[in-house]
């Protein structure tokens, strides 16, 4: 679970700005061009900026000025909480950290400081050496005990996607490769709580040209009687829906974080609402509308001016 996140210096957010996301579902509310979108692109650039394991600081393209900018979130790990951070203009990482917290207690993992580094463990000192000025220590050593939890939930452990739509590919990989047909009871409950009438659907994959694609059914009922709709025909809604459910019980069963941007441009108040309901105490949603809704979730407001 996201806990906080601090930015200074990065897209719009000039000044120091804190989110404090600690509840399992978080809406990040605002109007157009507010900022919504860019605390998630942030936490994507660091992620990608962890997983290349490249000499290079990509984040610093969305700098808002040339002094240095800064990050910092703090999560929680199987029961562990933990806080990393670093800043960095173009040219090299002026500061890097990470800590964890026994019984509120803050423990050093360690620092950096003009590549200077601090460690707890003298064994991680002989891994720092050669160490590029703009390359993070984290993406560097990644799989030694502290280090690892940390490394693994920034990339592995928390899910962005800044346009839902892009779902709907790499969720029909997931029916496909439900053979069991686990997915399903799930997928249609889910529309029944919506008082949609699906009550079966079939999937095929299909040679495309040189490519591979899907045929997808969903089987109506109505007045007792039964009708087949292929997936084009179906409203954009319940296309969507099928597509983002899936990431959503993957998020939930493994305790992941989950971020969806800009969920109530393609779906309705009474969808969310079904969607934040799953999310009851296990997992992180984190999503952003432009409309304040009647929800239960942690309400965080975006001032366009910040």
């Amino acid at each position: 679970m996201i806990i906080e996140v601090i930015l200074e210096n990065l897209f719009s957010f000039k000044d120091k700005i804190t989110f404090n996301m600690n509840s399992n579902i978080v809406n990040i509310n605002g109007s157009n061009n507010s900022g919504k979108s860019n605390l998630f692109k942030i936490l994507n650039f660091v992620s990608l900026m962890l997983r290349n394991k490249v000499n290079n600081i990509p984040l610093t393209t969305y700098m808002y000025n040339k002094n240095f900018c800064k990050f910092e979130i703090t999560f929680l790990k199987e029961n562990t909480k933990y806080t990393y951070g670093f800043s960095c203009n173009s040219n090299k990482i002026d500061k890097e950290y990470l800590y964890y917290y026994s019984k509120d207690e803050k423990n050093l993992v360690y620092k950096r400081e003009d590549n200077k580094f601090t460690f707890k463990d003298k064994k991680l000192k002989s891994l720092s050496k050669g160490i590029s000025d703009n390359r993070l220590f984290l993406s560097y050593v990644n799989d030694y005990d502290k280090l690892k939890d940390a490394y693994t939930f920034l990339t592995v452990n928390i899910g962005i996607c800044l346009d839902i739509k892009t779902l709907i590919e790499p969720a029909f990989k997931i029916y496909e490769k439900d053979v069991n047909n686990k997915l399903k009871p799930y997928i249609i409950d889910f529309y029944k709580r919506l008082n949609i009438n699906i009550i079966d659907y079939n999937i095929k994959s299909i040679i495309i040209g040189n490519g591979k694609g899907y045929s997808t059914k969903f089987k109506h009922t109505s007045d007792n009687k039964n009708y087949i709709i292929d997936y084009g025909d179906e409203s954009l809604s319940n296309r969507i829906v099928f597509a983002i459910i899936p990431f959503i019980l993957m998020a939930k069963e493994e305790g992941k974080v989950l971020i969806l941007d800009d969920l109530d441009s393609l779906l309705d108040n009474k969808i969310i609402s079904e969607i934040i309901n799953i999310f009851n105490n296990k997992g992180q949603l984190i999503f952003s509308s432009r409309n304040t809704y009647d929800l239960n979730c942690k309400l965080i407001m975006i001032d366009s001016k910040k």
